[in-house]
């Protein structure tokens, strides 16, 4: 089994120091990475806070929770990823998605801000499956390349400069569906698994994630990633967590929206509610059950989920 990895999200905010300070409290605490988000809004340019957090640390690894592919042309962006992982000494990880609408504090989704058109799924998928494969290009190969695809068409593209990682920084793919989870599979180092039960569920908004179990999302990853399944590093961010002594409201709250029992909450990788000796019992468990190793927890959680680091991170 993988040994543990853990990671904090975190939304920069107030003055430059500030930020680096919280980098660096993440270090001493034994997180991993620490991840930015990729929104409009409040939220900082994502890579250019990391390579602040990187230089405001010696180990903690940098990434994004994800980068949304339709913002950026894919060979610049890539240019962008080789230079950072070079600047930061070969600590950047590199996550990336199709996207999706949350809203600002004005009410409007990051695309209507933009003035840009929300693609049906299947054309944004299709678009970050050849992004993926010129980003890939771009860090891996030294020789100048083309690509001729349906969205993009690039001549001589010269992958400089070379990153600090090699073969390249880790690539990180999150989404959910079918098609997404055999992309990750196929393509990426590490797959950001998207929170669904161990059961499928009926709730006031129908059945649960496209009707998949965490079972099915695995089977997927499986089938798109053949014979290199094993080489994956399987990530989930827990966002429906809690370091409580009394896990019992938010749980069952929980359990209701997702219509399933308690057992099959606690099962869910993504919902981490209890004291930190039964989440450290949990996160076991879930690498045990599901190959579940790099661990992401929400930024307000950082103090808090810190005990469970300590304890478990590299074993």
């Amino acid at each position: 089994m993988r040994p543990l990895r853990f990671g904090v999200t975190a939304s920069p905010s107030g003055s430059p120091s500030q930020w680096k300070d919280l980098a660096a409290k993440a270090e001493d605490l034994g997180y991993d990475v620490i991840l930015l988000a990729d929104h409009m809004g409040r939220q900082w340019a994502p890579l250019l806070a990391a390579l602040a957090a990187a230089e405001a640390t010696a180990r903690l690894r940098v990434g994004i929770q994800v980068i949304a592919n339709d913002f950026r042309h894919p060979a610049v962006l890539a240019k962008e990823v080789a230079t950072l992982d070079l600047l930061t000494g070969g600590r950047f990880e590199f996550g990336i998605g199709v996207g999706h609408p949350p809203t600002s504090p004005t009410g409007r989704s990051d695309y209507a801000l933009l003035g840009m058109k929300m693609d049906e799924p299947g054309v944004r998928v299709a678009r970050l499956e050849e992004s993926v494969r010129i980003i890939k290009r771009f860090l891996t190969s030294p020789e100048p390349f083309d690509f001729d695809g349906k969205f993009f068409r690039l001549k001589g593209v010269e992958p400089q400069p070379r990153p600090a990682q090699q073969p390249g920084p880790p690539v990180m793919i999150a989404g959910a569906g079918p098609r997404m989870l055999r992309l990750a599979g196929r393509e990426a180092d590490i797959v950001n698994i998207a929170p669904r039960p161990p059961t499928k569920g009926t709730t006031s908004r129908g059945s649960t994630g496209f009707g998949l179990t965490i079972h099915d999302e695995l089977a997927l990853i499986r089938q798109g990633a053949g014979d290199r399944y094993d080489s994956l590093e399987l990530c989930v961010f827990a966002d429906r967590a809690a370091v409580t002594d009394d896990p019992a409201p938010e749980a069952e709250a929980l359990a209701a929206e997702f219509g399933i029992g308690l057992e099959a909450l606690h099962e869910m990788p993504h919902t981490l509610i209890g004291p930190p000796g039964l989440l450290e019992e949990r996160v076991l468990e879930h690498r045990e059950k599901y190959g579940v190793s790099y661990r992401i927890v929400p930024g307000g959680l950082m103090d808090a989920f810190a005990p469970v680091v300590r304890r478990l991170a590299g074993k």
